[in-house]
């Protein structure tokens, strides 16, 4: 997904390696009724821990003939876009499935340190399919001051799924966009796809997700930057094109996601 949209992204991180994030592990205690000169009752439960975002490097290259880049004007600009479709597509299937070892921390990846298995949702689903029910448990499995800010994220295989299931009257859950540009919609929510939301439609695995992504924080410390080196490869004819960044992310508030598993 573009994070751009759906993620927070913060602040490039400058002078610094790594951005330390205080999480809340536990909640305080509920306030308690007592009489008008009452002292207070001290909590016991409110917690925090820390998570860190490190941004890693990712890189990569492409090397092009010389003669090519003269005879066909556009090359440049291709090798430029072939490069920003490639780091586009390695940190959204990171931001979805990466395990967090120098890489982004992804939704789908079971984690104390981003969304743990207590967030899984697979009652009333199938071990192959995806149910009315079971999206209903997913949806409100969510508090309701996340609801309003709640998206879908699905695999087309998925979503071909998912046109299909009617409610218990017989209607269509799917709502399909009437106007160009905006959004499929799935029980009021938005839908997002990806191609790298897991699809394999097998007993206890992913198969979707929904959430308040801007609760899915992504951190750089160095954007996109292509380089042309004219001169390395000089004496073979060939121009080395070389790009990188560095970035990192995870989600910070477990509760304000869901998995969609199948049961």
């Amino acid at each position: 997904p573009s994070h751009d949209r759906m993620a927070k992204v913060l602040p490039p991180l400058k002078g610094a390696r790594s951005l330390g994030y205080p999480k809340r592990t536990a909640r305080a205690a509920r306030a308690v009724w007592g009489s008008e000169i009452s002292a207070p009752n001290p909590d016991s439960q409110l917690a925090f821990g820390k998570r860190e975002f490190k941004p890693r490097a990712a890189t990569a290259e492409i090397v092009v003939s010389k003669t090519l880049i003269q005879n066909a004007p556009d090359v440049d600009s291709i090798v430029r876009v072939e490069l920003a479709f490639a780091f586009g597509e390695l940190q959204e299937i990171a931001y979805l499935t990466g395990d967090g070892a120098d890489k982004p921390l992804g939704i789908f990846t079971a984690s104390p340190d981003g969304i743990s298995t207590a967030r899984d949702i697979s009652t009333d689903n199938t071990a192959t399919a995806i149910t009315f029910d079971g999206l209903s448990n997913a949806k409100y499995s969510i508090k309701d001051q996340y609801q309003a800010k709640l998206q879908w994220m699905f695999h087309r295989d998925a979503v071909k799924m998912l046109a299909k299931i009617k409610d218990l009257e017989g209607q269509y859950v799917w709502q399909p966009a009437v106007t160009l540009d905006t959004p499929d919609v799935l029980l009021g929510k938005r839908v997002k796809m990806s191609e790298y939301v897991p699809n394999t439609f097998t007993t206890g695995l992913y198969v979707g997700a929904i959430g308040d992504f801007s609760n899915y924080w992504i951190v750089d410390s160095m954007n996109l930057e292509i380089t042309a080196l004219f001169e390395l490869l000089a004496r073979t004819n060939q121009v080395d094109y070389i790009a990188r960044l560095e970035t990192d992310g995870m989600p910070v508030l477990e509760e304000a996601f869901a998995r969609v598993k199948l049961g």
